[in-house]
């Protein structure tokens, strides 16, 4: 290994042609003037590319709405028909206990009214 280094450390392996960086600025300048010359022209497929996509990611929502959202509705109009179905047996219940029959005192009514209520819900009705 020491032989390596003390062979390559004499001489450098790399080279550049002779005169290179002289004329490197006017080749550049060159290739500049060239490219500035062309004008890229782009088709309309690649101008209207991104709204395509757009336009087809729009299109897949779409459908999957349309594909997921009339089996959820339904479902819950299913529940909702059990839910009014019991809501209308409750009410009816409630009518039951209001017969004619039922006909409290002043008295029971405040009794009850005290007994259910929260006494801050007195002192606010009493602002009102």
């Amino acid at each position: 290994m020491d032989n390596l280094d003390e062979k390559y450390k004499s001489k450098n392996p790399f080279s550049v042609p002779d005169r290179y960086f002289d004329t490197l600025g006017d080749r550049v300048m060159d290739r500049i003037k060239d490219e500035e010359g062309k004008t890229r022209e782009t088709s309309l497929f690649q101008t209207l590319k991104p709204y395509l996509g757009l336009a087809g990611l729009f299109a897949f929502a779409m459908i999957v709405v349309q594909l997921l959202v009339p089996n959820l509705v339904d479902e819950n109009r299913i529940l909702l028909k059990n839910g009014e179905q019991a809501n209308v047996t409750a009410q009816a219940e409630d009518e039951n206990i209001f017969d004619a029959d039922f006909n409290p005192s002043r008295e029971e009514i405040i009794e009850y009214l005290s007994q259910e209520t929260d006494p801050i819900e007195f002192l606010y009705a009493e602002r009102r």
